[in-house]
């Protein structure tokens, strides 16, 4: 795993929410609708894994009933997505800083776990552990990088290789290689944890994962 210098992280976490911000903004409201639609799971605690600048945790929000927490390992990240949170949402909305592979959460915890944009950087079996360890009974796990819906998928990829000097789609291609949904299903499969899901749309490819027992009411 890359280890960044504080001043590094700041400047990752920085870069990260500008281009969040300017470009991929509007696929976050899209996003949330559909992997709440996916999960079934619309109370309880939900857990933003990744969150960056709070994004997709945020929108998820809007529709959730209960908790929110917007994790991330990067601490300036959690600066950003904090000052995000609406001062009426302070209390159920929280920010937390933690590694996925070993995340600062209590057993069976969580009901819904969404993560977008960063599996690609996970390491398979830890983080497919670490996730099964936190959901609870009935609980929810979607994970993936989809773009909300074709036409924003195709603009954004525009946008992105102009702004990269270089064809975004490519640069995707390549960042996914070894870490599709496919890749995490085989891995869990070989764990035997979960019956995992994968999911191809137009817009992006998800992988959901269901953790047997009753959901919390």
């Amino acid at each position: 795993m890359e280890v960044l210098s504080n001043a590094a992280m700041a400047e990752k976490a920085r870069a990260f929410d500008q281009v969040a911000e300017s470009v991929f903004a509007p696929i976050y409201p899209v996003i949330a609708s559909r992997l709440l639609d996916l999960a079934g799971v619309r109370q309880g605690q939900c857990l933003d894994i990744g969150c960056g600048g709070g994004h997709l945790g945020l929108a998820v929000a809007k529709d959730f009933m209960g908790t929110v927490i917007l994790l991330d390992v990067n601490p300036h990240a959690l600066a950003i997505a904090a000052r995000r949170i609406p001062w009426e949402a302070q209390g159920r909305i929280n920010v937390l800083q933690g590694d996925v592979h070993a995340m600062p959460l209590e057993e069976a915890s969580v009901d819904l776990a969404l993560s977008r944009g960063a599996m690609w950087f996970w390491e398979k079996e830890a983080s497919l552990k670490e996730i099964w360890r936190i959901l609870a009974p009935g609980g929810v796990a979607v994970l993936g990088g989809g773009y909300g819906s074709a036409p924003l998928k195709q603009a954004i990829y525009q946008t992105m290789s102009v702004r990269n000097h270089e064809d975004f789609g490519e640069q995707q291609e390549k960042r996914m290689q070894g870490a599709a949904p496919e890749d995490y299903a085989q891995v869990m499969e070989r764990l035997g944890i979960g019956i995992p899901t994968c999911i191809h749309e137009e817009s992006g490819d998800w992988l959901l994962f269901r953790k047997p027992g009753t959901v919390r009411t």
